[in-house]
């Protein structure tokens, strides 16, 4: 039965007359495909034509092309500092060497692994801060864990909280619907 159904309907798919092209959309067609086949006939190169031969992906003759190979065999060249770069370098790591002596005492004593660079030109350093040794650096201990309670507020941020708490209740009872007692 299945396969009655199957021909009858490509029976009926075969007996639809074929909708022929109108002469304007033949002759766009026939246009589309000159123009088509002239601009593929100028890309293709004339030694494709004569003979075949593997592509051959053109080497770069620019200006760097000799100084910079960019990784196009696989190697990577590194690019060297130049030297307000090396500057630069060696006065962050002049002051955050001299900021962790001034907050820990001394730099660190273990290995250091960093790269070694070539000294730049002298750079005044960053001033020294000195570590804070006042009457409460040792009894606040600046919220860690398990510290001391918050700061109590002061009167003034006290009675600004308990002003914006009380306008804020009435905006929000303003903007409430009225509540229906049904009791």
């Amino acid at each position: 039965m299945r396969l009655l159904v199957v021909l009858a309907v490509v029976g009926v798919c075969s007996a639809v007359p074929f909708i022929q092209d109108t002469p304007e959309v033949q002759a766009e067609k026939a246009r589309f495909f000159q123009s088509f086949r002239a601009a593929q006939a100028a890309a293709t190169p004339q030694q494709a034509l004569h003979r075949p031969s593997p592509a051959v992906q053109p080497q770069w003759y620019g200006p760097v092309a000799a100084t910079v190979p960019a990784g196009v065999d696989g190697t990577i060249t590194p690019v060297g500092d130049t030297a307000e770069v090396a500057a630069a370098r060696n006065a962050f790591l002049n002051a955050y060497n001299a900021q962790v002596r001034a907050t820990a005492g001394a730099a660190p004593a273990g290995p250091s692994f960093a790269p070694a660079y070539s000294p730049a030109p002298a750079v005044p350093a960053a001033p020294v801060q000195p570590k804070w040794t006042g009457p409460v650096a040792a009894t606040v201990p600046a919220g860690l864990p398990g510290s001391a309670p918050q700061v109590a507020d002061t009167a003034e941020v006290a009675a600004a909280k308990q002003e914006f708490f009380n306008t804020y209740q009435r905006q929000a009872a303003a903007a409430a619907p009225p509540s229906r007692n049904y009791f």
